[in-house]
């Protein structure tokens, strides 16, 4: 196993050997000399020229993505010296001859994104291993396709919806080394954000004791197993881990600021673009761009800068007139009252449903916090962030200011 150790933030791997070179479709095991004249070669341009069925593509893709994974197990050496992350995956590609990717938006994760930087020397060890490691103090991951290898945000990583820290980063390292223990579990600080503070400590009970019917495993795959269990969700905080509610997070992970600019797309796709930015599942009723103009529906046009996934979706909203509702594990697009789907009753009564759950937790409130050169943040108060006691003084303040208002009209209607 390759050593690591984390030394001002940079990350030293013992070492890796060198790969054989591939062609994503057709791997060649080409003669260094002569490469198109080896047996090999000419059977891969056969196969490259061959007309392609569905199932010669798959069995192609299928020895692709087994020959990726035989040269994962190959020995490389690498050396690094605070190399920025995508200069270092570059020359990892080239010295591998594995093509390898960052998937879209895991660098705006990273504490200092693009930027973050790799020190690392490894020698003669195999790439998966060392790959591994390199990337787990980073919250990052790998998975072989059938052209390439990818790199992507761990789950927990993805969670926090935001360009994390270093503090956070070392809390998921921490969880995904050790295995899961109450010594462990006592050294973690919880914040429980959908329940009073009061119950942080009957929460932390119920926490130990889904985690123990889960049984022994690394601490991060038994704390997701137990929150599934009581329908929570974690990341780390700072220092801290942060236990919530499945539909609060899928909020966060709504709230997170892209740019995007669709040009006469598919609805269809700029909906599956937007959840997957998010990292969230997509669900539409059955028929529900159907009932759109083809023009909104097949050549939908949309530019944002600097908007949350939550207001670009907003825009869609109004532009189509359809509705969206936040579930458990994603968001679900639906008709709204306005725009029946082809017929179907039981989808209105759901459109009528979801737009009624859309209104059931509206905004009550805003605090807005002074910061620096003029700025300022501006949090809204949702109906349901308050306690029940706070909301019916909220309403009867509400009902006092009403009645107030109608006594002051009702005198000046006498008096006209």
């Amino acid at each position: 196993m390759p050593l690591v150790r984390r030394l001002h933030r940079r990350f030293l791997i013992g070492s890796m050997g060198t790969l054989i070179a591939f062609h994503a479709m057709a791997v060649l095991a080409a003669d260094q000399k002569n490469p198109t004249s080896s047996p090999q070669a000419k059977a891969g341009k056969a196969l490259a020229t061959r007309p392609a069925t569905a199932s010669t593509l798959a069995r192609e893709q299928d020895a692709a993505r087994v020959l990726i994974a035989q040269t994962l197990d190959r020995k490389t050496d690498l050396h690094l010296d605070n190399v920025p992350i995508e200069k270092a995956i570059r020359q990892l590609s080239k010295n591998t001859g594995i093509p390898i990717k960052i998937a879209k938006g895991t660098l705006s994760l990273l504490p200092y994104g693009s930027k973050t930087e790799l020190s690392a020397t490894i020698q003669r060890r195999p790439l998966r291993e060392s790959l591994y490691a390199l990337l787990r103090p980073l919250g990052l991951k790998f998975r072989c396709t059938h052209e390439c290898v990818v790199i992507e945000p761990t789950r927990s990583l993805r969670r926090i919806a935001r360009r994390a820290t270093w503090d956070e980063l070392a809390t998921l390292e921490k969880l995904h080394s050790k295995k899961w223990s109450k010594e462990l579990a006592n050294s973690l600080r919880f914040q429980f954000r959908d329940s009073p503070a009061h119950d942080a400590e009957e929460n932390r009970k119920i926490l130990y004791r889904l985690a123990a019917s889960v049984g022994a495993g690394p601490a991060a795959t038994v704390l997701q197993q137990a929150c599934d269990l009581y329908g929570w969700i974690w990341h780390p905080y700072g220092k801290a881990v942060v236990i919530l509610s499945k539909t609060r997070q899928i909020e966060k992970l709504l709230n997170r600021r892209i740019s995007c600019h669709y040009v006469k797309k598919n609805l269809r796709d700029v909906l599956l673009d937007l959840a997957a930015r998010a990292g969230v599942l997509l669900h539409m009723e059955p028929a529900v761009l159907a009932s759109l103009p083809p023009a909104k529906a097949n050549r939908f046009s949309m530019k944002a800068e600097n908007l949350t996934i939550r207001q670009a979706l907003e825009v869609i909203v109004g532009e189509t007139g359809l509705n969206y509702v936040i579930e458990s594990d994603g968001i679900r697009i639906v008709a709204s009252v306005l725009t029946p789907v082809l017929g179907s009753s039981q989808a209105n009564v759901t459109a009528q449903a979801t737009v009624q759950a859309l209104r059931t937790n509206a905004i009550v409130g805003q605090i807005t916090l002074p910061g620096e050169d003029d700025l300022s943040v501006a949090f809204f108060i949702r109906e349901n962030d308050l306690p029940p006691e706070v909301n019916e003084l909220r309403k009867t303040m509400i009902q006092r200011v009403a009645n107030t208002i109608g006594d002051i009209l009702r005198e000046r209607e006498l008096d006209d």
